[in-house]
């Protein structure tokens, strides 16, 4: 195997001079290179604080930030070694061991919003405000993305979950030679849409197979369709419309390549849906794979969008089929990649908002019933309220930032506090997305209370 090593003359002088004491550990890991794309100073990180109107109770602005494209192998769904790539992004001079927080994406396509892609997403958001608070923050395109080969695995419970925790155990590999210091042993998960699936998924698999490697002290799952056999079938099939019909043949082109579902497309789309396949080449966006369906439903078939449903690609005799068997190839796969179906054995929120249109809110309650049936401790269930799926997100990715948080062991901050021993500081409580709330309020149950000297602490109230 063929080994390189991109040295970027960004980086310090530490890890250039430790190199070549270091190479034989990276040749017998799974890391093929990896090379610093983008850093951010603290000044510049406050200013995305700005930028994006981020609540400054999501975390201090601790430290610099230095972004690192990774490429890596992992294992594929038939066990072969595949090529896989992801960002890590790390706190530049923390003189103490950070936790690792690890985000899993939401659905993309396009190559070019892949997370490692590094200064050009909204990934980098997440990336360098968890870095400069005081976590490695990890990222993999999951297979398929950014540098990989191939259809990505759309929602593949499995290879989302093993690219995943691969990426992991590098960053504890090499957070000694980057930044001078280990990880801690806290571990956090979080993600949304396609990344709550594989937050959920990743739980799982760590709890299931790595126990003895990583121990998860808490994850949040979002807005994630994790039963795809029950809730988010049920959903495709009333035939209403679906804001993002692309989401559909995804899910078979993916599947296809794992499950062997058809022999030729056009056994299950009706033409001309069957050209949708070359739109799914990393070079296309989802809203422009959305829109060429709908001009394809409009112009053959007399469908307006609204009035489109995704099982409106299907032809009829494979469609009643599907409805008809139990045992339906599609069904067998929707089945193979539903991933509630654990006992999580570490602290749980799920946040998702009831009026989300792309996932529908049943996939948690599902989750979340069956969790508690089987007597799952420290599981919680968070409604975010009547937004959909988009509105829902930055809801949702605040408020887990934040609960987050208050199971962090990150590095103490020295602040002299003696100025105010004598002084009575007035204080008001604002909610994540820093809007005021009434202290006789009492369905938040996430609070923060801002005091005037610029101090805030954070509540978690239990019902």
């Amino acid at each position: 195997m063929c080994i390189d090593v991109y040295l970027s003359p960004a980086m310090p002088t530490k890890f250039i001079s430790s190199f070549f004491m270091f190479f034989s550990l990276i040749a017998n890991s799974q890391i093929i290179s990896y090379e610093l794309i983008e850093s951010w100073t603290t000044n510049e990180v406050s200013q995305l604080y700005s930028d994006y109107s981020i609540p400054p109770t999501v975390g201090n602005v601790t430290y610099s930030v230095d972004g690192y494209k990774l490429n890596y192998l992992t294992e594929d769904f038939d066990g072969e070694k595949v090529l896989c790539s992801g960002s890590i992004y790390f706190p530049r001079n923390i003189d103490c061991e950070p936790p690792i927080l690890s985000w899993q994406h939401g659905t993309m396509v396009n190559n070019f919003f892949a997370p490692s892609n590094i200064g050009n997403t909204d990934n980098d958001l997440i990336g360098a405000i968890g870095a400069s608070n005081g976590y490695i923050v990890t990222m993999s395109d999951f297979i398929g993305l950014g540098d990989g080969e191939g259809i990505h695995n759309y929602i593949h419970a499995k290879t989302q979950a093993t690219s995943t925790i691969d990426l992991i155990l590098i960053a504890k590999e090499i957070s000694n030679e980057i930044i001078g210091v280990e990880s801690n042993d806290q571990l956090f998960l979080f993600g949304y849409s396609q990344g709550g699936h594989a937050t959920m998924a990743t739980v799982k698999e760590i709890e299931t197979f790595f126990s003895d490697q990583l121990q998860i002290t808490a994850s949040a799952p979002m807005a994630g369709p994790y039963d795809m056999s029950g809730a988010q079938r049920i959903m495709l099939e009333t035939g209403n419309y679906y804001p993002n019909p692309g989401y559909l043949p995804y899910i078979i082109l993916s599947y296809n390549k794992i499950y062997n579902l058809y022999d030729n497309l056009n056994e299950i789309f009706k033409a001309p849906f069957t050209n949708i396949e070359e739109m799914y080449n990393g070079n296309y966006s989802m809203w422009q794979i959305n829109n060429y369906i709908w001009e394809i439903a409009q112009e053959n078939f007399g469908i307006s969008p609204y009035e489109f449903s995704p099982i409106n690609i299907f032809n009829e005799d494979y469609y009643q089929n599907y409805l008809e068997d139990e045992n339906h190839p599609f069904r067998v796969a929707l089945a193979d990649n539903n991933v509630f179906d654990f006992i999580p054995t570490s602290p749980m929120r799920m946040l998702h908002c009831s009026g989300d249109d792309n996932v529908s809110f049943e996939n948690a309650q599902n989750a979340y019933n069956y969790f508690v049936e089987n007597n799952t401790l420290n599981i919680e269930l968070i409604d975010g309220g009547d937004y959909n799926h988009e509105q829902c997100a930055t809801i949702a990715i605040i408020g887990a930032k934040m609960w987050i948080d208050s199971y962090a062991d990150l590095c103490e901050i020295n602040v002299n506090l003696e100025r105010y021993s004598n002084i009575e500081v007035k204080k008001r409580t604002i909610d994540v997305l820093g809007r005021s709330i009434s202290n006789n309020r009492t369905n938040f149950n996430f609070k923060i209370d801002v005091h005037e000297d610029g101090r805030y602490n954070k509540r978690i109230t239990f019902y």
